[in-house]
């Protein structure tokens, strides 16, 4: 256990994008020197999960430390629908409550209603959306409503939404400074509609929503990098890096424009491009630079990890661990997920399916049974199913289970 203490906090969130669209997660055409450098000065987590391919239950389990299962949120919220409790205690209310300020900048997505909005969940501001994403430019959903607030009220912003949550992450850390603070930026980028930045006077109405190309992507996506970048300087002016715990992750895989390297399928699936995503973690005062970690970790532990570089003691039982208390020869951990529904109502293709992994072993259900060995097949293409037996009966007997695990 790590006796030092982080004083700040910083989770950074990017949708919808390919695990190799980052640096340094793999080749593309993409170019991220900041989230690169992010990477160098912490620990970047190769074999990092989602605890689901699909936005609501993974944003959830972030938030709680708690697999959606156990959340009792396992799709997306149809409208009208309330959101995630304010009984389930998430990452805002263990910081409020333990004198840190809190702020999210981006896409809740967790709720519509007062009693489910990020105010009540313990964020002392908020500026973004609750839905799953809003245009870029005129900040109007895919219906053609008006969709950003300011906590409780609707406002008007010009600009590029990557530009508005940045501008507002930098103004609080300036302003908060050496207070504690957690603050959490979840960018709509890279959901479509795909627009880049530079374009001011665009918008996209619900016939173009799924227009764009790569260049669009690529474009946005290094756009991103600069908004990381504006985030770390600011911590930088401010003389708060070194005690400042920064995340960066994806809440699900990518579509359409991802590259997600050898991970097969993507967004709403359990096979691995649906599911692994990057992380990093810099942390100056409580982890080593340039280290690579290729344990299996899932989202959650994010949740743990944070609150117990802050000092903080959940109150609720949580199924992350905290990821700098793990100890080398531990037993391999087991990791679980399922989705069994239609996306929002629609029938978008979702299908029936489990998933386990313990250690390099997955064992996965869609349609049939399929065991890959991904440290020697992470693109799941060998199926071993045929080949161990046992071990397949011993995971599908874990995959169709109560997960009592917390």
């Amino acid at each position: 256990m790590n006796a030092s203490r982080a004083k700040h906090v910083v989770l950074i969130v990017f949708d919808y994008m390919g695990y190799c669209d980052i640096e340094p997660f793999g080749k593309s055409e993409i170019r991220t020197p900041n989230i690169r450098k992010l990477a160098e000065q912490g620990v970047a987590y190769t074999d990092c999960y989602a605890p689901s391919p699909i936005c609501c239950p993974s944003r959830a389990a972030l938030l709680t430390g708690r697999y959606p299962r156990h959340l009792a949120m396992e799709r997306n919220l149809l409208p009208g629908e309330a959101g995630l409790p304010v009984s389930e205690k998430i990452l805002a209310r263990y910081f409020r409550d333990a004198g840190f300020h809190t702020a999210l900048y981006g896409k809740w997505h967790l709720g519509h209603e007062v009693g489910d909005n990020p105010n009540t969940h313990g964020f002392d501001d908020f500026c973004g959306f609750h839905e799953w994403n809003v245009d870029y430019y005129s900040h109007k959903t895919e219906a053609g409503t008006q969709a950003l607030y300011h906590n409780g009220e609707q406002v008007t912003r010009e600009g590029y939404t990557t530009d508005i949550f940045t501008d507002d992450a930098v103004d609080f850390i300036r302003d908060k400074g050496s207070d504690p603070f957690f603050l959490y930026v979840a960018y709509n980028a890279m959901l479509p509609p795909y627009s880049p930045p530079g374009r001011e006077g665009d918008s996209a109405s619900f016939d173009t929503w799924q227009d764009g190309n790569r260049a669009d992507y690529v474009a946005a996506v290094e756009h991103l990098d600069k908004s990381v970048g504006r985030i770390l300087d600011a911590l930088d002016e401010k003389g708060l890096a070194r005690d400042t715990a920064v995340v960066l992750c994806y809440d699900h895989g990518g579509a359409e424009m991802a590259t997600s390297g050898p991970f097969f399928h993507g967004f709403g699936t359990l096979w691995e491009g649906g599911i692994r995503v990057p992380m990093i973690l810099r942390w100056p005062d409580g982890v080593g630079a340039g280290t690579v970690s290729s344990e299996p970790a899932i989202l959650m532990d994010v949740t743990a990890t944070l609150l117990a570089a802050a000092g903080i003691e959940p109150d609720q039982i949580m199924d992350g661990v905290d990821l700098l208390d793990l100890g080398e020869g531990d037993d391999p951990r087991t990791l679980f997920w399922r989705i069994d529904l239609p996306f929002n109502g629609d029938d978008w293709g979702a299908r029936s399916q489990l998933a386990v992994r313990r250690g390099n072993w997955k064992y996965l259900k869609d349609g049939i049974e399929f065991l890959y060995d991904l440290k020697n097949d992470p693109g799941e293409r060998h199926n071993l199913a045929s080949r161990h037996p046992e071990l397949l009966a011993e995971l599908r007997v874990v995959a169709q289970g109560d997960w009592d695990i917390a």
